[in-house]
């Protein structure tokens, strides 16, 4: 079922949970072209090859990576509170390198120091399946475990 925002919910989740990682399974009433988004930080934790669809054959899988859509965008950059924002423009999202833009002048700031012009997006990984057919389907996958020592 697609909401008003376009993501697809899953009928239920589903938990089982071992020592060394965690199983996640969802059940969805799948369409045909499959789209799956997972944050940076959850792709980044689940287990190589273990991510599959269950009960609907699989025509293809493609794993595509989103990056952040700061590249080239207008940021402000405020490195303590009395001071003005400086207006910068971002040349490398990843290591947060941005040029000044009245100095010209490049240099590398921290997350926390940003203050965005419009709301940037989340980076991760979207995962899309297209299956023979629409209809229930479950997606499993495994996330590493924490260890407690």
């Amino acid at each position: 079922m697609l909401t008003d925002t376009g993501m697809i919910l899953p009928n239920f989740t589903e938990l089982r949970i071992y020592p060394s990682f965690t199983e996640i399974r969802q059940q969805y009433n799948a369409p045909k072209n499959f789209n799956m988004y997972f944050s940076r930080d959850v792709f980044a934790n689940i287990v190589r090859g273990s991510l599959s669809i269950e009960g609907i054959p699989i025509e293809s899988k493609q794993v595509v990576p989103k990056a952040s859509n700061l590249e080239n965008q207008t940021i402000f950059v405020r490195r303590h509170s009395n001071e003005e924002p400086q207006e910068c423009r971002v040349i490398q999202a990843d290591d947060l390198l941005l040029q000044d833009i009245k100095t010209k002048r490049y240099f590398r700031a921290q997350r926390h120091e940003l203050e965005y012009v419009t709301i940037p997006e989340q980076e991760g990984t979207e995962v899309t399946y297209v299956l023979k057919q629409q209809g229930k389907a479950t997606l499993s996958y495994q996330i590493h475990g924490k260890s407690h020592g």
